[in-house]
């Protein structure tokens, strides 16, 4: 341990939260570890600048804290704005952002559909970032349409690293260019990748491969970390080994496999949809990430919910058409209005349901309805086998 009149810091790049349990949050590793109520109160007194006592039965937790580089050792007190303040219950963890629904491709899978111009106000933005900080959260997820299509996405992108929260760009990559790889300050950013050249192009247009592979270079050369976002489509199943070496070379740290809905576009190119029996099984190619849950019983979207473009909250980006509010009451009291489902109140009998938490809820409802199970999970988890 050091001379007693050094100071403890928590780093910047750390935050102290307190969700369901008190926590401290390391950002950049999107690493959430739970603390005691002994060693929450210790952080947050160093948070402002005391030096507190370390007892002898203090010394391993701050030793560990060293070791995962979440405080330093510091000569002045160094003082950490916090909001220090509980959540609400269940808590908000994940925000999604839909900034615009503005778009420079015309995928054939997009259940936006066609463009409706529709933006958030700035100060909608801002509010909406200002309270999910105040509610503890932990991860905004900036989303569109093409997010860089939003008319102040810049204003808006010079203020990430002012919150403590995790922010991470959802995009398709091919407005990426070295240039603005080096302005973005988004701790994150996930690229749309659907298959090699013509698995990807058959849903995005003539190029769109290449861009958004010079995307994915231009942002490691910025230093950004990197996940990528794959649809399982008709044309892209023979490629997904391919396609996992190509990530593998690029050192990806999280890649993300879905099944598009059947909304918007996607109606008029049905031919691209893969059925759950076959589809299942892809969802295993995807590594990395993960989410920060409480441990309720509760379904998907226990802790998330997004804001649309035009300013309406909704359960999650899929929920477009069932809101509960505007921003502009309140991001809380929009979030107090989300619909909860139990665990117990699904149609899923397996013994591992816990584990899936039942999947996605509006891919259930392409099985018959809300409580039904989500077939895509039943497959990729082996309940169902192909023919089922």
């Amino acid at each position: 341990m050091p001379a007693e009149n050094k100071f403890i810091a928590i780093h910047p790049h750390c935050a102290l939260k307190h969700l369901e349990e008190p926590c401290l949050y390391d950002i950049n590793n999107d690493e959430l570890y739970e603390l005691g109520q002994d060693a929450y109160h210790f952080l947050v007194r160093c948070s402002q600048g005391e030096r507190p006592v370390v007892r002898k039965e203090d010394e391993e937790f701050i030793q560990y804290c060293l070791s995962e580089n979440l405080i330093r050792w510091a000569d002045t007190p160094l003082r950490k704005k916090q909001f220090i303040r509980r959540s609400p219950i269940p808590s908000l963890r994940y925000l999604e952002l839909q900034l615009t629904d503005r778009c420079n491709l015309q995928c054939r899978h997009c259940y936006l559909g066609e463009s409706g111009h529709q933006d958030l106000s700035f100060d909608q933005v801002l509010r909406a970032m200002r309270e999910f900080e105040e509610m503890q959260g932990l991860r905004l997820l900036l989303s569109g349409g093409e997010p860089l299509l939003h008319p102040q996405f810049w204003r808006v992108n010079d203020l990430l690293m002012d919150y403590d929260f995790r922010s991470v760009l959802l995009s398709n990559g091919n407005l990426i260019t070295k240039e603005v790889a080096k302005r973005l300050r988004a701790r994150e950013v996930q690229v749309s990748l659907d298959g090699m050249k013509e698995g990807h192009e058959l849903l995005r247009g003539t190029d769109t491969f290449r861009k958004a592979l010079m995307a994915i270079d231009h942002l490691q050369e910025a230093g950004i970390q990197l996940s990528v976002a794959t649809m399982i489509h008709r044309g892209n199943l023979t490629e997904f080994d391919t396609l996992a070496k190509l990530i593998q070379s690029r050192k990806i740290e999280e890649w993300n496999i879905d099944q598009p809905c059947f909304d918007g576009r996607l109606r008029q190119n049905e031919g691209l949809l893969v059925p759950p029996a076959e589809a299942g099984r892809y969802l295993q190619y995807g590594f990395g990430g993960g989410l920060h849950t409480s441990g309720s019983n509760a379904t998907c979207g226990a802790h998330l919910c997004a804001v649309l473009p035009s300013g309406m909250v909704a359960k999650c980006g899929l929920f477009s058409a069932e809101p509960v509010g505007s921003v502009d009451e309140g991001l809380r009291a929009c979030w107090e209005k989300i619909p909860r489902i139990d665990l117990t109140s699904l149609e899923c009998r397996c013994k591992i349901f816990e584990e899936c938490k039942g999947g996605c809820r509006f891919r259930a409802m392409s099985n018959g309805g809300l409580l039904k199970p989500d077939l895509f999970e039943c497959y990729a988890r082996a309940v169902l086998k192909g023919g089922e």
